[in-house]
């Protein structure tokens, strides 16, 4: 039987006086009752649960189960009728059911107990039929009437009459003779099992009569019961299951909106008090809308561009040609403008404009070569990192075929594993945390492959880690769409592992980012070239045999008109196909928006324990061995004499196995030297005064950059002698400090960190260390990217103090010839990277002839700068030097091409003036760039005052002056090699600046 249907049972007559029997829930055969009970299908867990709430009507010995939507469940035979009562377990039709609570007859006819009370939509029960005849009223006469006794009106159930359509379009009476209160709720579910049970939610309670009704915080009615008790706070009830323990008592007004605003029968405003009626009102149920359908935006078509082109300021990339749509548009989806983000484009600068665009067209196809890959070779600090996070973002949500898909669905962005967190961080830096979600690979292999079907977008990881995972990344859902290769010069090896295991995906979009990609020939540039555009410039022995052989063929001295011609041609040809894939630019249009920068090359004399102790490494007889002996021994005396350059200290401390030179050697060193003693060495001798200096006149930080950490090791015992706060970064720095170390000294003042000790190899590329304006590159490498990129963590977007920087060398020493080989490596980056130039020098292999040895292992103690000598520069010369010297290279002896030095020569009696003519041209043609620099010969006190930077100026005629005064005190200085060699040339003080090479952006 359903609920609301006449009942066959009910008498025609009134019930007596207030509507109820006396007992209204006793049972008996053939009665009916309704309770309120909770339901379930019979589980095997050991903690059961609920499945929702229902009514239970039971007629005589069978019950029909109800849910709460007033639709059938089940329906059975119920044992024990009659004895039903609270917390009462049975099982009807299937399902476990435990009896919550009573309801009355007149809450289920009304529809009360599902949570429709007195809903005029409610499914309500026919009029019963009338028993009496309808009689009319007797007229009023004047005849006699005879008055009858006042008869007491009795409550009836108007429920029925709203099968009236007159009456349902009527809003009922308030029920204000009931009395109605609200009180704030906490509950928790019945079945909690722990000793300390503890409260779930809040709620609200609505006492309508003795009507308990549960309202959650959403407005959500979860349940109601019959409640005849007092109300009280901290009293405890249990409604649907929960159980409730009342609170302060609240006005109406404060319940959810389920329960706002209510209309009086005249229209009026109704008071708000602590005891206003139950709003009964017709209210229509209507289907929940998210908030996202009038909180969100609004969706866009298939032919609407993400952001408006035609908003100001808008940066509009490049429309598809007809012939791209031929090929990339194969089902006709409409034209749509990409537009680079507002959120990101009003950072970005002219130069970072272009260079978005060029990457955007060339992973699209739309530039000349054939090929979906580039180059961004910019110089380090000009935003290359903005520029591919900007290109990154712009591909996942934008494509110019449709604007509700990206061109690419995840990207992945490879890098050195110690600029891992510093890309994480310039993407959020410039993206936010939550637009986009990058994935970190510096775990183990199961939980980077957690990426591939994840939400993650973006995946940065290192190039060793990846070689672990390539092959999972292939079935990334969706695909990896672009590669980034940051610091790609790695890549300058087509038979690598780094370039064989990209092999394993099948990404045809990528990009290669590097600030030097050419550091030793042009072979380089085809391994980064066929990376980026496979088959572009075909294999490497064709692009040998068209392109490198004749272009290094006319750069040689000596060579023929025809091959000079035909290596231009070539040249020519090779950087009009580089162009349409490379992109670079110098740091030089910066300048607008970055303090001015100066870079100083500081050549520094030896001290005379150096000069003693290379005396007797580089005596004839070792060096007669060397150039005989395997290559290994002499690139170990390299290493050695680079040390030496740098600290005697470095050569007491090495673990490597010493032979007798070598220990005689370091046998000179005084006995209780310290290690941090920085008077034994020129370089060092000329940090400790730059440091003092520093500290006594300015509030700026410096970084001190080294190969070696063994040169780090001294620094930092000197740091600890004169209590200078410093952090230190190299191989052995945990990756989960290397960020925090860099975040630290950027923010701090000197006072809380003055120094940051540098290692090139674990941290040179990558870094932003802008909280230092000045740094030291103590020793060279023999590979200029290294050096570069260790000079260029300061000079970059945030700094805001004028820059410099400062690259040590030992006068006359190997170090000089590790600089010199440097710019003639450049100059042919340069040559294929800036339009127009051909020139330069040709490149040189990794082996050395003897010659060429006999050169390293010279050292020039009495010339206060080699390489100026080579660059046969006049500019400290007067007019009539200047006339004489120009006389001698017009009319010299062109006999002298052909002389050749028989055998070994003393290093120090090598003169540049009396090289042969050829190998004057030679070597001034690969120190031409250095022409651009200005020369500054620290010896003279005239020259000195030119120098931009006062604490450069200020230290360099102190400790010259102090040196001469120490040399002209000390007889003895006769007996060091640089008196010996002298030739009577002139005298180099020991352990001073004795010339700069000076260059500024101003």
């Amino acid at each position: 039987m359903a609920p609301f249907a006449s009942l066959s049972s009910s008498s025609n007559k009134r019930k007596p006086e207030g509507g109820h029997d006396e007992q209204p829930f006793k049972k008996s055969a053939g009665t009916r009752s309704f309770w309120m009970v909770q339901y379930r299908a019979p589980q095997q867990k050991k903690h059961k649960t609920w499945d929702d709430d229902g009514v239970l009507e039971v007629v005589g010995a069978r019950a029909t189960l109800w849910d709460m939507t007033n639709q059938k469940i089940t329906d059975g035979p119920v044992k024990d009728a009659d004895s039903l009562c609270e917390g009462s377990p049975l099982f009807v039709g299937g399902k476990e059911l435990e009896i919550d609570c009573a309801v009355s007859r007149d809450d289920f006819l009304s529809g009360k107990c599902f949570g429709r009370g007195n809903m005029a939509s409610a499914v309500l029960p026919a009029l019963p039929p009338a028993t009496k005849t309808y009689a009319p009223p007797r007229p009023m006469g004047g005849g006699s009437t005879k008055s009858k006794p006042f008869v007491q009106l009795e409550s009836v159930n108007l429920v029925a009459h709203f099968n009236s359509d007159s009456l349902r379009s009527r809003t009922p009476p308030p029920l204000q003779a009931l009395e109605t209160s609200y009180w704030t709720v906490t509950w928790r579910k019945v079945e909690q099992t722990k000793k300390n049970k503890t409260w779930e939610g809040d709620a609200f309670l609505s006492m309508v009569g003795t009507t308990a009704t549960l309202i959650g915080e959403n407005g959500k009615q979860l349940g109601s019961r019959t409640w005849n008790d007092s109300t009280q706070p901290g009293q405890i009830m249990h409604i649907s299951g929960r159980e409730i323990q009342l609170g302060n008592r609240v006005k109406r007004v404060q319940l959810p909106s389920l329960f706002g605003g209510e209309d009086t029968a005249d229209g009026s405003q109704s008071q708000t008090t602590d005891h206003e009626s139950v709003n009964v009102s017709v209210v229509e149920t209507k289907a929940f809308v998210p908030p996202a359908a009038f909180y969100g935006k609004k969706q866009r078509q298939a032919d609407e561009p993400l952001h408006d082109p035609k908003a100001e300021g808008a940066i509009i990339m490049r429309a598809p040609s007809k012939e791209h749509q031929q090929v990339h548009n194969k089902r006709n989806n409409p034209i749509v403008s990409v537009v680079i983000d507002p959120y990101l484009a009003r950072h970005l600068r002219p130069h970072q404009v272009e260079g978005v665009k060029f990457m955007y067209e060339s992973v699209m196809g739309m530039r000349a070569h054939e090929g979906f890959g580039c180059i961004l070779a910019d110089e380090m600090g000009m935003g290359k990192s903005l520029q591919t996070i900007t290109l990154i973002w712009t591909l996942l949500k934008q494509n110019p075929y449709s604007s509700r898909t990206g061109s690419v669905g995840k990207v992945l962005v490879v890098c050195p594993v110690t600029l891992l967190n510093n890309w994480k961080k310039e993407f959020n830096k410039w993206l936010g945390r939550d637009r986009l979600n990058v994935f970190v690979g510096d775990k183990d292999k199961a939980v980077i492959k957690q990426f591939l079907n994840s939400k993650a977008e973006v995946l940065i990881i290192g190039y060793e880690k990846l070689r672990t995972v390539i092959s999972d990344l292939a079935y990334c859902v969706p695909p990896i769409g672009l590669i980034v290769c940051d610091e790609g010069h790695r890549l300058k090896s087509a038979n690598n592992k780094s370039n064989k295991m990209f092999e394993a995906l099948r990404t045809k979009r990528r990009v290669i980012l590097s600030g030097t990609p050419i550091q030793n020939d042009l072979g380089e540039f085809h391994a980064m070239a066929d990376f980026c555009n496979p088959g572009l410039l075909d294999d490497y022995n064709t692009f040998r045999k068209i392109y490198e052989a004749p272009i290094l063929k006319s750069r040689a001295p000596g060579c023929s008109k025809k091959d000079l011609e035909e290596g231009e041609a070539r040249s020519a040809r090779l950087h009009a196909i580089a162009q349409s894939f490379v992109l670079r630019r110098e740091a030089g249009i910066l300048s607008n928006y970055l303090p001015p920068k100066h870079e100083y090359t500081v050549f520094v004399s030896l001290t005379e324990l150096q000069q003693r102790m290379f005396s007797v490494l580089l005596a004839d007889r070792n060096i007669n061995r060397l150039t005989h002996s395997h290559t290994a021994n002499a690139l170990a005396m390299i290493r050695t004499c680079t040390k030496l350059s740098t600290s005697p200290m470095l050569l007491k401390h090495k673990p490597d196995a010493r032979d007798e030179a070598m220990e005689d050697a370091i046998s000179l060193i005084p006995g209780g030297t310290a290690s941090e003693d920085m008077s034994i060495s020129g370089k060092l001798l000329v940090v400790d005064q730059l440091l003092t200096y520093l500290v006594k006149h300015t509030e700026e930080k410096v970084i001190l950059v080294s190969h070696f950490t063994s040169t780090l090791n001294v620094i930092e015992s000197y740091c600890k002698k004169k209590r200078y706060n410093y952090h230190r970064l190299d191989g052995q720095t945990q990756s989960a400090k290397r960020q925090e170390h860099v975040d630290h000294f950027n923010r701090t003042s000197q006072k809380q960190c003055f120094l940051f000790l540098l290692s090139t190899k674990a941290g040179g590329v990558g870094l932003n260390l802008v909280g230092a304006s000045r740094l030291v590159l103590i020793d060279s490498d023999w590979n200029p990217s290294h050096d570069l990129q260790a000079m260029a963590r300061i000079h970059r977007d945030g700094q805001k103090k004028p820059v410099f920087i400062y690259r040590l060398l030992s006068t006359g020493t190997i170090d000089e010839k590790i600089f010199q080989r440097q710019v003639t490596k450049l100059g042919l980056s340069d040559s294929l990277m800036k339009q127009g130039q051909v020139g330069g020098a040709p490149s040189k292999t990794d082996s050395f002839s003897a010659q060429e040895l006999r050169d390293l292992f010279t050292v020039h103690s009495t010339t206060d700068c080699n390489t100026h000598d080579l660059l046969m520069c006049t500019c400290h010369l007067n007019k009539d030097d200047e006339d004489i010297n120009a006389d001698e290279d017009d009319h010299g002896d062109d006999s002298s091409d052909e002389e050749q030095h028989p055998g070994f020569v003393v290093a120090s009696t090598i003169n540049p003036k009396k090289l042969s003519k050829a190998d004057k041209n030679r070597r001034k043609a690969d120190l031409q760039s250095l022409a651009e620099w200005m020369h500054i010969s620290c010896l003279s006190a005239e020259s000195r005052e030119t120098i931009r930077d006062e604490a450069l100026r200020s230290i360099s005629a102190t400790s010259c002056v102090q040196s001469l005064r120490a040399t002209a005190d000390n007889d003895s200085a006769g007996d060091t090699v640089s008196e010996d060699n002298r030739g009577g040339d002139k005298s180099i003080p020991c352990g001073v600046i004795s010339f700069l090479f000076e260059k500024s952006s101003l």
